[in-house]
């Protein structure tokens, strides 16, 4: 597809803010920050989204057919467990 990308490392940072200060706003907008939720409800789930969205779990839950709550942040290590 030859896309153009640029990458940017950093840290472990667990918000957006932090991210920011490592890699600047990235132009913001479309393609600026984001920020990566990983859930759990019986299984587990990644969520990418703008880093000023606002993402409520409860109303995410329902659009995936999980019903009305029970989405979660899932324990960090799970996501090293599940990587491996």
């Amino acid at each position: 597809l030859k896309i153009e990308f640029s990458k940017y490392e950093h840290p472990v940072v667990l918000t957006v803010e932090a991210q920011a200060k490592h890699v600047g706003d990235l132009g913001g907008g479309p393609g600026g920050l984001s920020k990566n939720l990983f859930l759990k409800k019986n299984r587990f789930y990644i969520v990418s989204a703008l880093a000023d969205t606002k993402v409520d779990l409860k109303v995410l839950s329902q659009r995936l057919g999980l019903g009305k709550g029970g989405l979660r942040m899932a324990p960090e290590e799970a996501l090293g467990e599940l990587l491996q």
